[in-house]
């Protein structure tokens, strides 16, 4: 599972945060949540649940990547259809030892399949978790 965006901590437990209207929602698609005060608001299928931050245990956003040859890879689209995944990098010395493929203005992408990679993680403090 590639996880990528922002998530919090709240009673134990990890979810989606959204924000809206200066406001923070936890995300479940967890139908039990709706007994921890989830409710469907717009999207069938997807409960929220208003949250203070103060109540939140934690909150980070995770960027996905990988390394190939030594090259940190960031992580742009998988396709489940075929178990493909692209990866892209600025690092223009990766050209050297990857086979890549120019992609947009200074970047590369390489198309491998997702189980010949390790996927990685940078969690970032966000919200005032900083510390």
């Amino acid at each position: 599972m590639i996880r990528k965006g922002r998530f919090a901590i709240w009673n134990g437990k990890e979810y989606p945060i959204v924000s809206r209207d200066r406001k923070y929602f936890l995300q479940s698609e967890n139908l039990e949540d709706a007994q921890q005060g989830f409710i469907s608001l717009e999207q069938e299928g997807v409960l929220f649940k208003e949250v203070a931050i103060q109540e939140l245990e934690d909150a980070y956003e995770i960027f996905p990547y990988a390394m190939l040859s030594g090259y940190r890879f960031a992580m742009e689209s998988y396709n489940e259809q075929n178990g493909m995944i692209t990866l892209v990098t600025n690092n223009p010395y990766a050209i050297k030892k990857v086979d890549v493929s120019p992609h947009g203005k200074d970047e590369y992408q390489i198309q491998i399949p997702f189980e010949q990679i390790t996927v990685l993680e940078d969690r970032i403090p966000i919200l005032g978790f900083e510390e």
